[in-house]
């Protein structure tokens, strides 16, 4: 308790009612109560623990942590990589983050209460990774406002690559092209044109057939790219009917050479788990293409496509999300105090549109 505040810790999303989760989640992307549903389903492996913060009996705040022992790993040389992971699965890390969507698990609907209620949470996730035996408590993909208001043995710092996200101003595909430069209109057409030439065509599908194939080209991007294999990635192909999922594929014939997940949440899109042949030209761009087609059809707000490639994004008309920090601290008080944590530590993120 402070003052009015009471924080209330449950273990399941059906323990919280979903007219008072998704009024605090006010409509923000992938924060709904179907979602995190979904979130616990595919991440059956990361127990959840649910902070809630009530002021007069009404739910002001949470913090949504999971339990991870099989976080990817950023990319750093192959044996401190080893090194990490071994640790993790030991003593795993205590995450609060919306699940797979790389956005924040906190919500707060009182900004002037910031301070009580992070101080109030932050005593709240240390004992639960003490009970839990987790290493870390960790904070993600925050915001520049969301770095303010941590006790001071918290640490906030630039942790990844930011995401990007363009938001729904058009009707329809005609609409959006009209109003791109000639350069990009040219384009679009340049990439259809050739991939007609390819033989490519676009499928859409409401389920996997073919789920060794499309997981194999989803390994060979994240293999590309220096990132750990998503543990996730089964079980979000499986389960997506749960959030209006529709699983994008590019084929030649019977041969799958491409292929993406789009999800949708609080009329918001996301593509996730893109897959690529490497000796196939163009598939890319005939995904995004098809999923701002989808997203316009569905009428979406926003439309999420994660990090990396900001020149060809910035091109189509995304942007880079402000959501490239973290907060954090370890659960061991003399590693806490060899660390130096120091409170509001922000650095500016690398990449920019």
């Amino acid at each position: 308790m402070i003052a009015d505040l009471n924080i209330k810790t449950v273990s399941s999303i059906q323990e919280v009612a979903s007219l008072a989760w998704d009024r605090l989640s006010q409509e923000q992307p992938f924060q709904s109560h179907q979602w995190y549903a979904f979130g616990e389903r595919v991440m059956s492996d990361c127990p959840p623990t649910y902070l809630l913060a009530y002021a007069n009996d009404e739910l002001i705040a949470r913090a949504s942590l999971w339990l991870i022992r099989d976080e990817p790993i950023p990319k750093m040389p192959g044996p401190m990589r080893r090194a990490a992971k071994a640790i993790i699965k030991r003593w795993p890390l205590l995450i609060c983050r919306s699940p797979l969507s790389f956005t924040t698990g906190l919500a707060i609907m009182d900004d002037t209460r910031r301070a009580d209620i992070l101080s109030a949470f932050a005593e709240t996730a240390l004992a639960a990774a003490r009970q839990q035996g987790s290493s870390f408590v960790i904070f993600d993909y925050l915001g520049k406002t969301d770095a303010h208001g941590w006790p001071p043995y918290f640490s906030v710092i630039s942790a990844s690559e930011p995401g990007t996200n363009m938001e729904n101003r058009w009707a329809s595909m005609d609409e959006y092209l009209a109003s791109s430069g000639k350069k990009n209109r040219q384009h679009y057409k340049r990439v259809l044109r050739e991939a007609d030439k390819l033989g490519i065509h676009i499928n859409r599908d409401s389920r996997v057939e073919g789920m060794d194939e499309a997981l194999f080209l989803i390994r060979n991007v994240e293999q590309s790219h220096g990132a750990l294999p998503n543990p996730w990635a089964h079980k979000m192909l499986e389960d997506m009917e749960m959030v209006n999922g529709l699983f994008l594929t590019a084929t030649i014939e019977k041969r799958l050479v491409g292929c993406g997940l789009l999800l949708e949440d609080n009329a918001s899109q996301m593509t996730c788990l893109l897959g690529l042949a490497e000796d196939v030209p163009y598939v890319y761009f005939m995904l995004v293409y098809e999923s701002l087609k989808i997203a316009f059809e569905h009428k979406v707000r926003l439309m999420r496509w994660g990090s990396g490639a900001y020149d060809v994004k910035k091109q189509l008309g995304f942007s880079v999300e402000d959501n490239g920090l973290l907060s954090f601290t370890t659960v061991n008080p003399f590693l806490r105090k060899a660390l130096h944590p120091s409170n509001y530590l922000s650095i500016e993120p690398k990449n920019t549109l």
